[in-house]
């Protein structure tokens, strides 16, 4: 601006109280927390516009790049809409030093809160909570929404431009452009980069990360130099190099997180911005206006390029966990039991088959349990099947809390139920199922008055194959149940006495009918 209708000293004062009393009014139930953070918020904003002014194009009141705007869409994001005040607040302020009147000042520090708060409310509806995209289509909507709320304070600050300036209507149709872009371009470059630090979820580096970001900053630094920097223009064409960026964008994409990429983005911003203003590079031509338009477009390009294909191998790394996940749901709900998540009776011939071949690999001795509850059909006929469900559930968890780590215990049928005890003696097998017996007699409240008869078979004393050692530790469970139930029964041989052997195949086939 060239000319000053207030002194720089009345405008700083009126500003700070008017923003001060504003900042009372919407803090009373937390004044200093909240002041705080405003107060914060407008000096953050006020240093980087004024770092940003450095690199300001002719006659210093605009640039190529804006990252205030991206630090107040960012703040109001993480901060909530009554951050406000200090945007306009530093705003404002930095307006008054750039050659500006108070009334200007003002107005363009309101263009560029509603901006933020415009671009907040978009950002919420469109996209969702803040943080890093999940989806390349966020990462395009964001774009847009950067684009669109921009137009808010490069059309406010144009009224000032008009009326007090008198600008002619091309010039300031292109002070209209340069102020739209360089919002634009903040917002997409800064905004990223702080909600992505911001985010809690983040993994840690490891040695092995740090080592590979550093290496590929330090090669992206080069080639930053070889396409843009001047002691380089003699020897390499830096037209044709310009795109020898996008590599090392792809590279951050698929290897880091969003964090990483906006992190790379701002450094190739950065730097290529850096090397135009010196009048070097592939798009230092013509005007420093141009030039920095040109520049501009080309970054808009890389930035998005490289937060969209991040976003979309984000998405596609979690729906291959959600398939891994849901694929482990599946096997998990074949090989168990619903009612009580037991292993169920096709997981234990697959699993007894692969433990016996180990057994006898080893030479280590395997038992089995098989297990029945007594006069279970009782509690159905009585109390319904959802008491009787309601007992195996119980029984499913005794047995879990009386099973070692390398121990399963499966649903094998109905009220039966089976153990594998792998690398166990007899006699430790014994003293297990007298527990598990013990256990389910004092839970007799808890299981309507339920017991249970036991049968362990052990391989290789009683059995080799695992149909075998089942029918093995079957026959000794029905040998519990011929002699009175509630105990425990080692298998023996049968063959000494036929009619023995005859009874127990009845006993088991009239069982298994009434099981079934």
């Amino acid at each position: 601006m060239s000319r000053q209708l207030l002194s720089f000293e009345q405008a700083l004062r009126w500003t700070a109280d008017f923003a001060a009393r504003q900042a009372r009014t919407l803090a009373f139930d937390r004044p200093v927390p909240y002041l705080a953070k405003v107060a914060l918020l407008a000096a953050v904003y006020f240093s980087a516009a004024k770092l940003a002014l450095l690199a300001a194009i002719p006659p210093g009141y605009a640039t190529a790049v804006w990252p205030p705007s991206g630090i107040a869409l960012a703040s109001v994001l993480l901060l909530g809409s009554r951050i406000w005040p200090g945007i306009w607040l530093g705003a404002s302020l930095v307006n008054v030093t750039v050659q500006s009147s108070l009334v200007a000042a003002t107005l363009m520090g309101a263009g560029n809160t509603l901006e933020a708060l415009a671009g907040a409310a978009l950002v919420r509806a469109l996209i969702g909570f803040p943080g890093p995209f999940r989806r390349g289509e966020h990462v395009v909507r964001f774009v847009a929404i950067a684009a669109a709320s921009a137009t808010i304070a490069a059309t406010v600050a144009a009224a000032p431009l008009a009326f007090v300036h008198s600008l002619e209507s091309p010039e300031l149709l292109w002070n209209w452009w340069t102020w739209w872009q360089g919002d634009t371009v903040g917002i997409i470059i800064v905004t990223p980069l702080i909600l992505g630090w911001a985010a809690r979820a983040n993994p840690a580096w490891t040695p092995r990360k740090i080592a590979e970001g550093s290496l590929l900053v330090c090669v992206l630094s080069g080639v930053m130099y070889a396409v843009f920097g001047a002691g380089m223009t003699p020897y390499i064409p830096s037209v044709p190099l310009t795109f020898a960026i996008l590599p090392f964008v792809i590279w951050a994409a698929f290897r880091f997180q969003q964090r990483e990429v906006a992190t790379v983005n701002a450094l190739v911003c950065a730097m290529a911005v850096g090397f135009t203003l010196e009048g070097s590079g592939p798009f230092a031509q013509g005007s420093l206006n141009e030039s920095l338009l040109l520049l501009l477009a080309f970054m808009c390009t890389v930035v998005t390029t490289g937060l969209v294909l991040n976003a979309v191998i984000q998405d596609r790394g979690r729906a291959i966990e959600a398939t891994q996940r849901l694929l482990q749901e599946l096997r998990e709900q074949t090989i168990r039991d619903s009612l009580t998540s037991l292993y169920n009776r096709r997981f234990l011939q697959d699993y007894l088959e692969r433990e016996l071949i180990r057994a006898k690999r080893e030479r280590a001795p395997l038992a089995l349990i098989m297990m029945d509850l007594d006069r279970f059909k009782r509690i159905n006929d009585s109390a319904g099947h959802q008491a009787g469900d309601q007992v195996l559930v119980q029984v499913g968890a005794l047995l879990k809390r009386h099973v070692r780590g390398s121990d399963i215990a499966c649903r094998y049928g109905g009220e039966e139920f089976a153990v594998v005890l792998p690398k166990t003696t007899l006699e430790s097998a014994r003293r297990r199922s007298a527990e598990i017996c013990s256990a389910i007699r004092r839970e007799a409240e808890l299981l309507r008055g339920v017991t249970a008869s036991l049968g362990v078979a052990l391989c290789p004393a009683h059995a080799t194959d695992a149909e075998a050692l089942l029918r093995a530790a079957d026959h000794a469970l029905y040998e519990a149940k011929r002699e009175g139930r509630n105990q425990v029964r080692i298998f023996a041989d049968a063959s000494g006495s036929a009619g023995e052997s005859a009874e127990w195949e009845a006993a088991r086939r009239q069982h298994n009918t009434r099981r079934g």
